[in-house]
Parts: C-alpha cells; structure tokens; sequence
C-alpha cells in the first residue's frame, strides 16, 4: 500500500533570486519538485519504472578513484511519477576494461544511517525484483547512452514465448526475475551539477536469478569463463566467481570471497572437518563440496560428449546427451542474440552461467556495451564484418549439432516481428526520446572526449578504412606492427579497426586518438544491414515479401553460385540487395536483385 501523499516542503529549493543547482533546475523544469510523496522513510520502497529519473549523489568530496574505494554519502532520486527519497548510499566503481573511461560506471548501495550495507533499503522497481543495490552503467563509447539496455530489451522480446529458466532447470518457485539485466535512463548529478547520462541497471544478484543463497543445486558462475579456465576439465578458481551459493568456504577453510576468488572446499580440504564449528558451518562447508563437485562435473562435459562422438554415437543420441546437460533452447536463444547484435565480448566472459539443480546449465548475456556495430575501443564496425562462429564453451556442441536450431530460431524471430527492423528501431528511439535532446547536449559537452562524439586523430601517413568497403572487412589483414614497414595501400588491423597506409611508414602507430563520430543515422544503417547479412546467413527469405528477381545472364555463361558481399554463400538473394554472381567459367559479377 502507498504511503499518503503530502508536499515536499518548498524550502527544499531556493528562495526567489538566490542560485540554483543543475539538478534543482532540471527537477523544477519537468516538473519533478511540487506536490510529491517523500519516501525517504520507507524502508521498502515501490515504485513504477521511471521513463526518466534523476538522481543526485550528495556528500561525496568526487567519485571513487578506483575500484577499491568506497565512497558515502546520500542519494536522491526523483522518480518523474511523483515520488522523491533521499538515502545513504556506499559508491564503488563497477567495471572491467571500461574502467579507464573517464565516466565510469558505479554501484549504489542502499545503507542505513551508518553506513550499514547489511541494512539499508530496498527497493522495488516495476516488475522488476526488489534489490537494494542496482549498477549505474556509463556507457562511455555509446553516443545513445543506453544500446547495452535496447540489447536486454530486445533479449526479453526474445525469449517471452519460453517458460522461465528455472522451470526448465526443475525449480518452480514463482519470480518476476529476469536472470539478466534491464535498465532505465537516468540523468546523475553529483552535489547538485550535472554529471552524465546513465542506465540505472538491475544488478548481478541471485534474486534476478530467482536462486536460493543455500539451495542445493543453485549455482550462479560469473566472469572468466572460458575453455582453458573451466569448459575443458581444467579449473582456474581465481578468473571466476562463484556468486551463488552463498557462505562458502574456500580450500584453506577462509569464507569464501568473491572479489579474491579461490578454490572451493571439498572433503580432502584442511579443516573440513572440524570438531569446534557450529552446525551452521558444518552445513555450510557441506554445501560447498557439493556444489564444487557440481562445477568439476560440468567442466568434464565437453569430454564425455567428446567420448561419446568418437565412439561413434548418432545424432540423436549427441543431442540427448547435450540435452541432459545444457538447456540448448537457452544456449540457442543466446546464440541468436550474440549474432544478431554482434555481442562483441560475450563468449569467453561477459555471460552468465547456473543452474537450478547442479547438472543441466543455462546461460543469459551481460555487459552488451560492445553491440549493434560498438567496439571496445569506441571504434565502429560494419554490419557485415562477421564474428567467427560461437564455438567457445559449451556452443562447442551446439554450433555441431543444433546449428538448424539457429537459423530455426532466427527464422521464427524475424516472422514474428521481433529480429524486425521496425521493433529494433523502435526499441533504439524509446530510449533516445526518454532521455530527450537536452540531456543528450549537456551529455556531450561534459563528455566530450568520448570517442562516439569525435573522428580520429591519425598519425602522418595513415587515414582509417572507410566502413562502406567490405572488401577491407572481410579479407584477412594483419594487424599492426612497430617493426613492419607499411607502403601506400597497405593495411592492418589495430584497436578493433582497420587503418590503410597513405605514404611509406614504419614504428608509426596509425593514430593518436582512435575515435569514430557516431550517429543515428549509422545506428538505422547498422541495423537494416546486420539484419540483410543475416537473412542471407541463415538462408532466410521474408515470404510475405515475395521474389522478384530481374537479371539478365550473360547468354555464354551459367550461374553457378550466388554470395554476400561478405562472402557467405546464399540460395535465394534478397530483393533491393548487391550480391556477387559466380559463374561457370570462374567469373563473378556484383548483381543488384531487383
């Protein structure tokens, strides 16, 4: 029930002529201030997903110098539905690579009065799970501030006809969790001055994942997963966390901690056994051997199945065995998903794997700041560049033996309007409008070194690889080096980009800033053309659209093959696209299907 409405005392804003703060300006302009419900002492709070909110952190000298700082001080938040609070937070940095931005993105932790992580507020937003700590995602290199956010949009889209990842894995607690991110724009103000555009983001926690902290079988892994760190039998303990279970211990008998992960406790440990613990350690070291024998189970998998193939077991009884460990509708969505937006970083870490009873494993994605043509250097890529094949991990078995699953799916997606221009777009400018052209002003001129705001600096000698030439893109370049020297035409590869030589040049780095001015424009153009490559990558053809193909074939000569500009092979072209005709004397010919 909601608490009675009453007006937030005037005084909370300047008195006529004295000056007033950007967020006291910004709150007064949209109408944010007068006549609103102060939640401030509400423990738990519930309110509606904001279309726009804005959020002052107060009290803080700056923000965290690094990811070991912790900052304290008071956030208040107007939520644009007629709410206002005011709550001590603890402020960390939040981040990988992304943290040598220079906007970063940062955690908020609601505490009590001193500083208390352990009890402070919570709050619930929309249909969202209740937490009470949510990410503030920076998205530095992103001129739209929110493209990781339409990612988890587009991904909720997706997988909205499945039944819920739990109930798959044999657990049927009822959950609005999602078991991956969501987001809503927000415009952040440090003691009272405008200090960017963020995403306010459900955090990494078992409650998105609806996973008990001490269920047997409930084993959420985050961070380096990779074939040589877990998929291949071979375990490194320390590039991953172990985020649920909770009240671990690790081999030596410490509490587990997941920011310094080690190896998990089993039987033969020091102090397993222990005749001074409690029963409520006993339990919980062992939960900890089970659930790390639950983990080496699944990092042999990839061997079994291996085994399995080479003693010459069929199709069949391959996709049962994958089956039995591996959700493969939540590994085909994934997959799906990761071609789609070209999820540059999602398939050795940046994805989230558990499972809900220790043996069959699921995964969702995370982190998608390197999507819809956004790499990590705030470099832009073209649609048809193409990642390599998703075969790292567990897509090892899926890219051989569910790859028509895929293009079943991506097919299925597109007739139902969801892999649909139209919606992605539409996903793309809901964001823009809720954070409006004024914010997106202030935005760059306090950012305005952000790589998707500038062109690049090159160096004497050097210009970047236009992106309108696949050519480039899809041949095989090296990439570069000090001790190479480069003549007129040459290029290589170098920060997530191509650079091509103007002038004879060696132990000249092809740029001093790499940059990429970005637009809406290039975003329309990204996604109209990722959605062409794909269609001719999946083999998929738009039957609503008809064919109407006019070609005039040379009256010597017989197709033999018809490509993509970037090289993929396709039965049937689509209308209004170039493709390269193959013919029987070994010639070609760029065609445009009409």
């Amino acid at each position: 029930m909601r608490p009675a409405l009453f007006v937030v005392l005037l005084s909370f804003f300047p008195a006529a002529g004295l000056a007033q703060t950007d967020f006291e300006k910004a709150a007064e302009e949209r109408g944010y201030a007068p006549a609103i419900a102060d939640l401030s002492d509400i423990k738990s709070i519930r309110i509606d997903e904001p279309e726009l909110a804005l959020v002052n952190l107060t009290g803080f000298s700056s923000m965290p110098a690094n990811r070991t700082t912790t900052a304290k001080g008071y956030m208040e938040v107007y939520d644009g539905n007629g709410y206002y609070f005011r709550k001590p937070v603890t402020v960390t940095l939040q981040g990988g690579y992304t943290i040598r931005y220079p906007k970063r993105s940062f955690t908020c932790h609601f505490t009590d009065t001193l500083w208390n992580e352990d009890n402070g507020a919570d709050l619930k937003i929309g249909d969202w799970v209740k937490q009470d700590a949510f990410h503030f995602k920076a998205f530095y290199t992103d001129f739209t501030r929110g493209l990781g956010e339409v990612g988890y949009k587009l991904f909720s889209q997706m997988v909205a006809d499945r039944r819920p990842y739990w109930e798959r894995g044999g657990y049927f607690e009822p959950s609005a969790a999602r078991c991956f991110p969501d987001g809503f724009p927000c415009a952040v103000y440090l003691n009272g001055q405008f200090y960017g555009v963020f995403a306010w983001q459900l955090k990494k926690h078992r409650k998105n994942m609806n996973q008990q902290k001490a269920q047997d079988g409930h084993i959420h892994l985050d961070g380096n997963l990779r074939d040589q760190y877990i998929f291949r039998g071979r375990i490194s303990w320390n590039q991953f966390e172990v985020r649920t279970p909770k009240t671990l211990y690790d081999y030596r008998g410490f509490a587990y901690n997941g920011d310094k992960p080690s190896e998990l406790m089993d039987e033969q440990s020091p102090n397993y056994n222990s005749s001074a613990d409690p029963d409520s350690i006993r339990a919980a070291k062992q939960l900890t051997a089970k659930t790390k024998r639950y983990i080496q189970a699944m990092s042999m998998y990839w061997y079994e199945l291996n085994d399995m193939e080479v003693g010459g077991a069929d199709k069949a009884t391959m996709r049962q065995e994958i089956e039995r460990r591996y959700d493969t509708e939540a590994l085909t969505d994934y997959a799906v998903h990761y071609y789609f937006t070209r999820n540059g970083d999602g398939s050795v870490k940046n994805w989230q794997w558990f499972t809900y009873d220790g043996r069959r494993w699921a995964v969702t994605p995370y982190d998608l700041d390197q999507t819809f043509g956004i790499g990590l250097y705030g470099n832009i890529e073209p649609p048809y560049r193409p990642l390599e094949r998703l075969t790292s991990g567990p897509f090892y078995w899926i890219d051989r033996y569910y790859a028509d699953d895929i293009a079943k799916r991506y097919a299925y997606l597109r007739k139902a309007g969801i892999l649909d221009y139209g919606n992605v777009v539409s996903l793309i400018d809901n964001w823009r409008q809720r954070v409006g052209d004024d914010l997106y002003d202030q935005e760059e001129q306090r950012w305005s070194s952000s790589p998707c705001y500038n062109d690049a600096w090159c160096n004497p000698g050097w210009e970047p690889c236009s992106l309108d030439d696949p050519e480039y893109y899809r041949s095989g370049q090296g990439s570069y080096s000090p001790n190479r020297t480069f003549y007129p035409g040459d290029v290589c590869w170098l920060e997530g980009r191509l650079w091509k030589a103007t002038d004879t040049v060696k132990s000249v780095k092809p740029f001093l800033i790499n940059a990429n001015r970005d637009s809406i424009e290039r975003l329309y153009g990204w996604v109209k053309g990722r959605i062409e490559f794909l269609d001719a990558y999946f083999a998929y053809t738009n039957e609503s659209q008809g064919m109407d193909i006019a070609v005039t074939e040379p009256e010597d000569k017989r197709l033999v093959a018809i490509f993509t500009l970037g090289g993929i092979r396709v039965k049937s072209p689509t209308p209004g696209q170039t493709y390269i005709f193959r013919y029987n004397d070994g010639t070609s010919r760029k065609v445009l299907v009409k």
